[in-house]
């Protein structure tokens, strides 16, 4: 975990940032990007996990919750930090020590915030920017039990406020909604215990309307949407028709209604009294007016303009978004999420505040993802020598060779496999949570050919050189099951007078039990190159030039192809991957079904969704179901890679990408003149 100096935040105390953040108007003029907002003064990564973003209107602030020692916080104490990302300020929000804060809302422009906060109990509170003070919202002698309260909205000048109030007794924690107006200093109860629990409240630009959510006692309708006219006191269902109905918002103007309903996102009227579907899918946050909205639909997280269709780059499926995640223009949007490929250095394996602008389009940009070099020292430093072959596993699991050694990552930093006497080392190959890891070395005792797999959790390495007693000539190409308990790797025994001219056999070796299985065809022709579905029934192998499957329950062996090389095989061994002259072909094994493309080196994800290959000098990643193609070898500029790149690996569930090459303009700092592994995330 990185560590940065401890830095003292007080309510007044702001800290200079390097990390500038344009207007949205000047962000929709730019390419998309993606910034990080919960780092130290000197653009250091937290030490703690930071979250609850919320978003001005205007886009220039941001607050969100830190759990972060160098930000003075704790992970159960988190504090509240507002940054303005215009002119790279940094507040602390502090009521003192012991309280925790959550749920931070924003006026449009970021001059008020509203919070949840307290030491046992929560309360409402309301800061000002100008005076630096925070106000407790709580009416006089409100009816009944009440020992927490919660912030719900404010409006967006931050001159009226929605808060609940309640007690710990099962549902009525929101029992009560009130509307704080900041200029006379009232309270107004505008839904009362009666009406039942409350889920959610937004207020209108000039605080006369509240529209609001209740928990109803109904299993066929467990959950409706009103609107209360503060001047009128009439009190309308917005959700009528629509079953269980949640709140989005209210927009400003106090006209119409959003409401989350039969998964998708309503526009209901309030002068029609029409309600209109308007998106497909989950709606997480809207603007003031109206038109953009955050949805999580078939085609991910993204923000949508409601008017038009068009949408925005699918944020990281991991993405966690608030109410006032979204600027009023839909062109940025807050979010916090564990990813660590939105932007160069993150290496604190931590959950993040990042603020993401790019333009909405019917086919719009994806996020930009970042390109890291795995192959370092565990200083952090580059590697002299070569580092080439790396294979993948699930996630950012991946291992490599380099200069006689072999090495995996798992996400915390290049560890190596091998012992210093088992040199040279070669095809490492993980499972894939990167417990087990094979890989081919000379064999301590004797120096002889043997592969071996290291147990990662317990230290313990398996080491074979033989099959029925009599010792390998030759061992490699080691593979191990995705679900770590099956090694197949391809092996030579010594000559005999039955068989003077041995050639190499593919071999499976299972962990549970220690027994091996011959898997190739007895047919005196060299196999190899094997791989290896996730319950170790399936290998796919070359042999006689030809490409084969063998089912080890049935015994059953299958000419997939001729003239075949290179296979690589799904989890569940239903689809195989493989090159044919100039061509990349993905074959269905049981429909027959085949895609082709144009390339080699082929790595085909764990789930057949997505294939990892070369074309030319560069390595590309096609999604089988759409056919969409994505350059992986992208230089620092969004360009194609100078160098040439090769040996392409793609994980379990087709989103990141290793491959090898000397190519110096992938990352920054790369002067050391070898190939390199690198990882590239894709969206």
């Amino acid at each position: 975990m990185s560590r940065f100096p401890r830095v003292l935040l007080g309510t007044a105390v702001v800290l200079s940032l390097t990390w500038t953040y344009a207007t949205t108007a000047q962000a929709a003029r730019q390419q998309p990007r993606t910034d990080r907002v919960s780092t130290a003064a000197d653009g250091s990564q937290g030490d703690g996990p930071s979250s609850d973003a919320a978003i001005s209107a205007d886009g220039r602030h941001v607050a969100f919750t830190s759990g972060a020692p160098g930000f003075g916080c704790a992970q159960f104490f988190p504090c509240l930090l507002l940054k303005d990302v215009a002119g790279g300020g940094v507040t602390r929000i502090d009521l003192g020590g012991g309280y925790t804060y959550g749920s931070p809302v924003l006026s449009a422009d970021g001059s008020r915030v509203g919070f949840s906060a307290g030491t046992r109990f929560t309360a409402p509170y309301l800061y000002d920017r100008a005076t630096g003070r925070a106000e407790r919202l709580w009416p006089q002698n409100p009816p009944g039990s009440n020992e927490l309260g919660r912030l719900e909205s404010l409006s967006p000048d931050g001159t009226h406020a929605a808060y609940t109030l309640g007690n710990r007794s099962g549902p009525q924690a929101t029992r009560l909604l009130y509307v704080r107006d900041t200029a006379t200093g009232t309270d107004e109860l505008i839904s009362p215990a009666e009406e039942g629990p409350k889920n959610g409240a937004s207020v209108s630009g000039d605080g006369e309307r509240i529209a609001y959510g209740i928990r109803a006692d109904s299993e066929t309708d467990p959950a409706d949407v009103f609107v209360k006219d503060r001047a009128t006191g009439e009190r309308t269902q917005a959700d009528v028709g629509l079953g269980a109905a949640f709140l989005v918002r209210l927009t400003t103007d106090g006209r119409r209604v959003l409401l989350d309903a039969e998964s998708g996102l309503y526009v209901h009227d309030l002068r029609t009294g029409e309600s209109r579907r308007v998106a497909e899918g989950r709606p997480l946050a809207a603007t003031g007016d109206g038109r953009y909205a955050v949805v999580a639909g078939e085609d991910g997280v993204r923000v949508r303009d409601l008017r038009t269709g068009r949408r925005g780059a699918a944020l990281p499926a991991d993405a966690q978004l608030g109410a006032d995640a979204l600027a009023a223009d839909g062109r940025a949007v807050a979010f916090g999420s564990s990813a660590s490929h939105l932007v160069p250095g993150d290496t604190n394996r931590e959950s993040d505040v990042f603020v993401f602008a790019g333009e909405l389009r019917a086919n719009p940009t994806a996020m930009p993802s970042v390109t890291e070099r795995i192959s370092l020292t565990p200083d952090g430093q580059q590697r002299t020598l070569a580092s080439n072959d790396p294979v993948m596993g699930q996630d950012k699991v991946v291992a490599f060779a380099s200069a006689g050694d072999v090495f995996v990552d798992t996400g915390g930093g290049a560890s190596q496999v091998n012992s210093t006497d088992q040199r040279p080392s070669s095809d490492v190959t993980p499972c894939e949570s990167g417990r087990m890891v094979g890989y081919a070395a000379p064999s301590e005792g004797d120096g002889g050919a043997g592969v071996h797999i290291r147990n990662r959790s317990v230290g313990k390495v398996t080491s074979l050189g033989s099959y029925d007693g009599v010792r390998f000539t030759w061992m490699g190409q080691p593979v191990v099951d995705p679900g770590c308990q099956w090694v197949t790797y391809a092996a030579t025994l010594p000559a005999t007078d039955a068989d003077p001219h041995p050639r190499p056999r593919v071999y499976r070796f299972g962990f549970d039990g220690g027994t091996t299985d011959v898997v190739s065809a007895p047919t005196g022709e060299a196999a190899g190159h094997p791989s290896i579905s996730r319950d170790g029934r399936y290998i796919a192998f070359e042999q006689g030039g030809d490409l084969y499957v063998r089912d080890l329950d049935t015994g059953v062996l299958r000419k997939v192809a001729e003239r075949a090389t290179a296979p690589s095989l799904t989890a569940d061994g239903r689809k195989v991957a493989f090159q044919q002259g100039r061509d990349v072909l993905v074959r269905d094994l049981d429909s027959g079904a085949t895609t082709r493309v144009r390339g080699g080196e082929p790595s085909l994800s764990g789930d057949g969704t997505a294939l990892a290959y070369t074309s030319g000098p560069s390595v590309h990643l096609l999604e089988l179901a759409t056919g969409t193609r994505k350059l992986v070898s992208v230089d620092r500029w969004g360009g194609r890679n100078d160098l040439p790149a090769r040996h392409p690996a793609v994980n379990a569930d087709g989103t990141v990408v290793a491959f090898e090459s000397a190519s110096p303009d992938l990352v920054e700092g790369d002067t050391n003149g070898v190939s390199d592994v690198f990882l590239r995330t894709v969206q």
